[in-house]
């Protein structure tokens, strides 16, 4: 999202005329007035400056969320009676409103107009409860760590080919790359004590191995089909034998199976009437190694040298995002790339 320095209180129209209907028991000048209330009730007793001050930031981040939430869900605008919903976004507005980060402000943007849509007390509603009072408590270089590792983890790119493939990851993980030169042990170890990661004891995953095991097609050397004599039996089992096998993408006298996941290995093989892993056996068994991943993605990506070499040592190889790390970490992707990641929440938070 664009972040306006625009104020509610400058008696601004926050709605284009036409984009809300009026027949809701909350018009948009209602909602205004009861976000600028709540924070006022809040801050009446700071000093004349720093009142001042959380004024200005506090109608600014109300000029925001009320754009954002009548463009993507006009009618929640009527969830502002809700006392929990109040409480929401009393919590996000003052959380902006003592920083002033605007980078801080989009996310919890993103959250509160998720969590004003949430009207079911669930799983979703809770975590984006916790989210938005968590989410000020970190700095940048957590909130990126936690969103390279949301998407190690959790995210899957759908890429047409290997090289959209590497500049979506670029376009994604750029922004959010940066700052990780900066991030330590102490970092991650904090992260965990935010309740933002948790730890996974008995493995550790490193971003060559996250992206062999989830792009196997992608990170494949290729198969000598002369010299695998299973591929010769599986072309024997079918009727079009060149559905399953391409050119690898890494040597043009090499073949490999034509999918880029497991999953779609498997559905790849049934379809065929092959056992369900008889492809996934053949796309796994020849992978690149670590230092043949590294080059390839750091030369589309030269942001992720660092996240590749660091990864370990800083220890964030033995986490996993929380619930609550996963809802803060796509707000921040959110932020950072845009329409480029345009995944919504309940993919990961049902």
């Amino acid at each position: 999202m664009t972040w306006f320095r625009q104020k509610a209180g400058d008696g601004a129209q926050l709605v284009q005329a036409g984009t809300v209907n009026n027949n809701y028991g909350i018009s948009v000048a209602d909602a205004e007035h009861i976000c600028l209330r709540l924070m006022e009730e809040r801050f009446a007793s700071y000093s004349e400056e720093a009142y001042r001050t959380a004024k200005e930031r506090f109608e600014e981040f109300a000029f925001n969320y009320l754009k954002v939430l009548t463009e993507k869900n006009a009618e929640a605008i009527e969830n502002l009676s809700d006392p929990g919903v109040q409480a929401a976004v009393l919590a996000a507005e003052e959380g902006y409103a003592k920083s002033g980060d605007t980078n801080l402000g989009e996310i919890l943007v993103q959250m509160l107009v998720q969590r004003t849509c949430e009207v079911s007390r669930d799983t979703r509603q809770l975590v984006l409860n916790e989210a938005i009072e968590t989410v000020q408590k970190l700095a940048s270089k957590h909130l990126d760590a936690l969103s390279l590792l949301f998407f190690l983890t959790h995210v899957e790119v759908t890429a047409p080919n290997m090289q959209e493939f590497l500049n979506s990851m670029n376009s994604l993980l750029g922004k959010v790359s940066a700052t990780f030169r900066t991030f330590s042990i102490s970092d991650a170890q904090y992260l965990e004590a935010t309740g933002c990661v948790v730890r996974t004891p008995f493995s550790s995953l490193s971003w060559a191995e996250g992206l062999r095991t989830k792009y196997p097609g992608y990170f494949h050397k290729g198969i000598i089909e002369a010299e695998t004599p299973a591929v010769a039996e599986i072309r024997g089992k079918v009727s079009n034998p060149n559905t399953l096998f391409v050119p690898s993408l890494h040597d043009p006298n090499m073949i490999r199976v034509n999918a880029i996941t497991q999953a779609g290995a498997q559905k790849l093989a049934e379809a065929s009437g092959l056992e369900k892993d008889t492809l996934v056996n053949l796309m796994t068994s020849y992978p690149l190694n670590d230092a043949e991943i590294r080059e390839l993605v750091v030369t589309a990506a030269p942001a992720l040298s660092t996240v590749f070499d660091e990864w370990a040592t800083v220890g964030l190889d033995s986490f996993t995002p929380s619930l609550t790390g996963v809802a803060i970490a796509h707000a921040n992707c959110k932020r950072a790339a845009g329409d480029i990641f345009n995944a919504e929440l309940d993919i990961w938070i049902k």
